[in-house]
């Protein structure tokens, strides 16, 4: 018979924000907005929270042109799951308006959501990553229509083998994340 204290899963309640956004040249726009997904393995299940949302817009009009961009958009989401295989990750993607009035994504950028240990509260601060223009024809669409080159499905900037994606890393995400466990050292797991 199985004790009530003996977990058959690991759950982890994530709380925290996508803090601010900072571009060191200035953004491409005179405003931005952000979308974010949390994203786990086959083997994760969402017990609450959401699991994507979208920011306001927010910009640093007021200020100096490279001053960070505060967003403040509140995340909490609980998993589960019986293996730390695919843990969860966050995708940010960053639109804004174009000198033409064109809405178009700005950036994409990516993070690990921290494992815990004896100081859960976690900054990361995570790269801004721009598609590029493979060759000439499509620099020349892009500056004419106004928009930037945007990936089919932002989920392959999860996998660690990506070959042949042209970016360029131009500015800077900062998230801010407790993470609290519950079940790991029962599964014999020891984050430390």
């Amino acid at each position: 018979m199985e004790s009530p204290t003996t977990a058959s899963t690991i759950n982890i309640f994530i709380s925290g924000q996508l803090e601010s956004a900072i571009f060191p040249m200035g953004p491409d726009a005179d405003e931005i907005f952000c979308r974010y997904e949390v994203v786990a393995g086959a083997d994760w299940e969402l017990v609450s929270g959401c699991q994507n949302g979208i920011t306001q817009t927010a910009s640093n009009k007021c200020g100096h042109y490279n001053d960070k961009i505060v967003l403040n958009m509140p995340i909490e989401i609980t998993f589960k799951s019986t293996s730390p295989h695919g843990w969860p990750q966050i995708i940010v993607i960053i639109y804004g308006k174009t000198r033409w009035g064109v809405e178009t994504v700005l950036g994409y950028s990516r993070a690990h959501v921290p494992i815990f240990g004896s100081n859960s509260a976690r900054r990361i601060t995570a790269p801004i990553l721009i598609p590029k223009c493979t060759n000439l024809v499509s620099q020349m669409t892009s500056w004419i229509t106004g928009k930037n080159p945007e990936l089919k499905n932002p989920r392959i900037l999860l996998d660690a083998n990506i070959n042949g994606l042209a970016v360029e890393s131009y500015g800077e995400i900062i998230l801010m994340f407790n993470v609290i466990s519950r079940g790991a050292n029962q599964l014999g797991y020891d984050w430390g």
